[in-house]
């Protein structure tokens, strides 16, 4: 469920409230330069903090390695660590860290180890010398040896099985380093290791070892869809086992595993009444997992907003809100939470009322009516839920007025949220612009702009030029003009500096619509590429995350050498949306992406439907081969036929037209977009036809 930006951070509409700018990456040079000096401290400093920069510090392999072969243990550890983060860019290291192994330092051969790993297929010439390691004595190492195997050459059974057994034994070992790595393992093992942690799940449960079984039900819920073939053993222990310590965990990784909804649903709904308030309040997430999928729940779901616990009480509100508007039914009791407190379950359903959408506005507007103490929040819920919520503008006019600013400038900020269907409001926003000063005004703009008032715009240019004017508001002038005009260059040059300046803005608002700005600018962004990677490194927000990354991938190539290394880890994300969206921009940087593949490969097993379609996508983008187009294009087909947003149905015919496969399928897909109501979709999809011959 997307988080609600609190209250308190969404108070204050000033795009540009800080001075601070991005404090500037170490320089690899002068790090470079330290590797080589005869300083082993120094030494061991740069090298951490060129493992720091991951992939960006490729350039320092060399010198790495000279380190590996010369330096004190700590700074040849170092050496080795950071070679590990630069990861399969640091393959020419391969040789001399496959010597360390052979050595007696029991540091040096797990860190190696670890290097290895995160090195990746590269490291194969050093399977010989890892493969042993899995019989040492010291746990450490052989967990580490194994999941090096199984990471680097996972089409060899035989080593994948002894690699699996040595993982297994290490859920056992005492040191909770050693078992969280075990679990990892097996987790990024995935379906290989089900069929072996199942038959071990069924001898520790007739032992009656319960913690045993409880390690490998948090290992199956690691694996995520991986662990999808443990669904009817993990179901038997929801429906059967009296023991709510394994039970929750059992639900937790059927959310996780997120599949089979007809069967699983209804198994976790009847946990819902549960004794324990710890499998309810796991079996409330789980369902979440499910999203609409897990609609059936709801009445039960609502009951729990009533439960004596108030971990269960949250956790049901946020699976409420996972749901959606299917979640609908549920508005009542949320917004009786919401007014009842305490803060952490107002916030919840909050949260909860923004995920449900439209349905919520009425009980919203009733808050605002009656001036309840929650007003602010309630507007800015309102804000959330956007054009959806046009029924409460008149509420939000009234505020706009308002004696407390707070309340002013969030009504103003949510009205603008709103967009086009707040366009009624035009008058009363160009009237604050003109009188008002400070936040309020900077306020006004930024409704304006999001509104598409053209009405504003000369006002908004005059300002902007003005030199008697206060430095933020010129810029907050200028974030407008280039939402409006974004393709002209002398726009976005005098505009750009201001944006970048605010990537670091403490207000998450600010730092989101920056980034959308500049993602506005396409190719004319290539100066702020820098600064976004850098606040891409930083970002917490997922909201912004996501605008940032789009910013880059609208840029396009010329963003890729330093985005792409930032971007693939997100590929991985628990957060849907903003998986594909990273996938969205590894294919908009085309080949020079290629070094994401086995990331955006491994994503396709680890998920389905509409989620691989995009990622078959990306990956005929960025290795254009027939075969990827063969793979690619059938989900392409189903995407014109199919997908409700007309932008996913212009790619998919752009796609199709590129690929060159005519079949009867892709034929029928593409003379039902001639069809489309998009006139774009229509013109790709008669040039696609062309292309084909057709």
């Amino acid at each position: 469920m997307r988080q609600l930006i609190t209250a308190g951070l969404f108070l204050s509409l000033c795009l540009f409230a800080t001075e601070n700018l991005f404090a500037q990456s170490p320089d690899i040079d002068s790090l470079i330069l330290q590797l080589k000096g005869e300083n082993e401290d120094q030494q061991a400093l740069a090298a951490h903090q060129l493992g720091e920069l991951g992939s960006n510090a490729k350039s320092a392999v060399p010198a790495l390695i000279q380190v590996v072969k010369t330096g004190s243990v700590a700074s040849r550890s170092e050496a080795i660590i950071a070679l590990g983060k630069i990861g399969p860019d640091s393959a020419a290291a391969v040789p001399e860290l496959t010597k360390i192994l052979r050595s007696y330092s029991i540091i040096l051969k797990y860190n190696t180890l670890q290097a290895l790993r995160q090195i990746g297929p590269a490291s194969k010439p050093a399977i010989k010398q890892i493969v042993p390691l899995m019989e040492s004595n010291n746990t450490y190492l052989n967990v580490a040896a194994a999941r090096a195997v199984a990471s680097i050459d996972p089409d060899n059974k035989e080593n994948l099985k002894q690699a699996i057994k040595v993982l297994l034994d290490g859920l056992d070992v005492s040191m909770n380093e050693v078992r969280s790595d075990a679990a990892t393992g097996l987790a990024e093992i995935g379906e290989p290791a089900v069929k072996p942690l199942l038959e071990t799940l069924k001898k520790e449960h007739a032992a009656d070892h319960h913690t045993e079984c409880e390690k490998i039900c948090d290992v199956i819920a690691q694996m995520g869809s991986q662990g999808e073939s443990a669904i009817p053993t993990l179901l038997k222990i929801v429906k059967k086992v009296d023991d709510p310590n394994l039970v929750w965990r059992a639900a937790h990784a059927l959310g996780t595993i997120n599949a089979s909804p007809k069967e699983v649903v209804p198994a976790l709904t009847a946990l819902l009444s549960n004794a324990s308030p710890e499998v309810r309040a796991n079996a409330a997430i789980a369902l979440g997992e499910f999203g609409a999928a897990a609609k059936s729940a709801v009445p039960e779901l609502t009951k729990l907003l009533s439960d004596s616990e108030l971990s269960v009480k949250l956790d049901a509100a946020a699976s409420l809100g996972d749901i959606g508007p299917d979640a609908a039914s549920a508005v009542p009791q949320l917004a009786s939470a919401m007014q009842a407190g305490p803060v952490a379950l107002t916030l919840t359903s909050a949260s909860a009322l923004s995920s449900i959408g439209e349905a919520s506005v009425p009980a919203l507007n009733e808050m605002l009516a009656k001036d309840s103490p929650l007003k602010l929040l309630a507007v800015h819920v309102l804000g959330e839920i956007g054009a959806s919520a046009k029924s409460s503008i008149p509420e939000l006019v009234k505020l706009i007025n308002s004696p407390d600013p707070d309340v002013s400038q969030t009504a103003i900020t949510s009205l603008g949220e709103m967009g086009p269907a707040a366009i009624q409001v035009e008058p009363q926003l160009l009237d604050i612009l003109k009188t008002s000063t400070g936040k309020t005004r900077n306020a006004a703009v930024y409704a304006l702009s999001k509104i598409g008032s053209k009405k504003a715009l000369p006002l908004i240019k005059q300002y902007a030029s003005a030199s008697d004017e206060d430095e933020r508001f010129r810029l907050v002038c200028a974030w407008a003009l280039v939402r409006d005009n974004p393709t002209d260059p002398e726009t976005v040059k005098a505009a750009l500096p201001g944006l970048i300046k605010v990537l670091s803005d403490e207000n998450p608002l600010v730092r989101r619509e920056a980034a959308n700005a500049i993602s506005l600018t396409g190719p004319l962004g290539e100066p702020a590429v820098a600064a976004l990677t850098e606040a891409l490194k930083k970002e917490e927000n997922p909201r912004v995350t996501m605008e940032l990354i789009s910013a880059l991938a609208e840029i396009g190539p010329k963003a890729a050498a330093s985005a792409v290394p930032l971007i693939t880890p997100y590929l991985s994300s628990g957060d849907r949306e903003l998986r594909m969206i990273a996938t969205y921009a590894l294919a908009r940087f085309g080949a020079a992406s290629k070094s994401a593949i086995p990331s955006l490969e491994k994503e396709l097993s680890a998920h389905n439907g509409m989620e691989n379609t995009v990622t078959l996508w990306a990956l005929a983008k960025i290795d254009p081969t027939p075969q990827r187009a063969q793979k690619a294009a059938p989900s392409m087909a189903k995407v014109i036929t199919d997908h409700q947003n007309p932008d996913a149905r212009l790619e998919a015919a752009i796609s199709l037209g590129d690929f060159g496969i005519n079949t009867p399928e892709i034929k029928q897909a593409l003379e039902q977009g001639l069809k489309d109501k998009d006139p774009r979709v229509k013109k790709a999809a008669e040039a696609a036809l062309k292309k084909l011959g057709s």
